[in-house]
């Protein structure tokens, strides 16, 4: 049977951000007219390379990508994410993670991300929101002083590079800001029904905050390098106040 896979989307170049992380600016498509940046993490182990958020490349850019490593695992870390994941499934020999009901888009998992379980780098390991109303995780690594992967829960934005004036635009509408956030329309979709939103997720980012860790690159935004804990600090004290002085 054929599979009609997504085409790839307008893309960059693969970009090295630390010895063994690199990444794609992506984008995707909304709706007519609206397109906001998205982006795949690649992090390299010795031989092998795991995708984190996947993106489908362009065949001059995929050589390129299999030229850094043996293409090994993929990575879901958000629910509303995966629409490239299973083309990458299906044309590379790779294990696929993601969590138990992140199904929003196939295949399913052959390994799940869950607190306390396997990861695919030794000494690595996943953090679950285990609070939110669909499934969203984070990837921490010990590389470089402590790398924290994300999905959309936290944002770094500077510039509205990937993001059509329409795209730019709806993200202003939503609640985006220049700096590091949790993104209020993503709260709100996160937060069940009944619920208060002002206080719901606090205990999942509090533990997030007891992991050590300099930088942070998400789904969508940019890479912050270097100071990304006291930012994640501070966004997430805005969003939660008092949330820093308990963690």
């Amino acid at each position: 049977m054929s599979i009609n896979y997504p085409q790839p989307q307008p893309h960059g170049e693969i970009r090295q951000l630390l010895p063994d992380l690199f990444y794609v600016p992506g984008t995707v498509k909304l709706a007519p007219a609206v397109t906001i940046n998205r982006n795949m993490a690649i992090v390299r182990w010795q031989e092998e390379l795991v995708l984190v958020n996947p993106i489908r490349l362009r065949p001059a850019q995929e050589e390129k990508l299999q030229d850094l490593g043996r293409i090994s695992h993929a990575v879901r870390l958000g629910y509303h994410h995966g629409q490239d994941d299973l083309y990458y499934r299906d044309h590379f020999d790779l294990t696929f993670w993601r969590q138990s009901g992140s199904n929003f888009y196939p295949p399913s998992a052959d390994r799940l991300v869950k607190d306390g379980g396997s990861s695919p780098i030794p000494g690595s390991q996943f953090l679950e929101l285990r609070y939110s109303r669909y499934p969203e995780a984070f990837w921490w690594l010990p590389f470089n002083g402590g790398l924290l992967l994300g999905c959309d829960a936290l944002q770094y934005w500077g510039k509205w590079s990937g993001c059509s004036w329409c795209g730019r635009n709806l993200m202003r509408l939503s609640g985006i800001r220049a700096g590091m956030q949790v993104p209020p329309a993503w709260r709100t979709r996160m937060t069940p029904e009944g619920r208060d939103q002002r206080c719901w997720l606090q205990e999942d980012f509090q533990r997030l905050l007891q992991l050590p860790f300099l930088h942070y690159l998400a789904a969508h935004g940019e890479f912050c390098a270097d100071r990304a804990h006291e930012e994640v600090a501070a966004a997430l004290n805005r969003a939660f106040p008092g949330l820093y002085k308990t963690a």
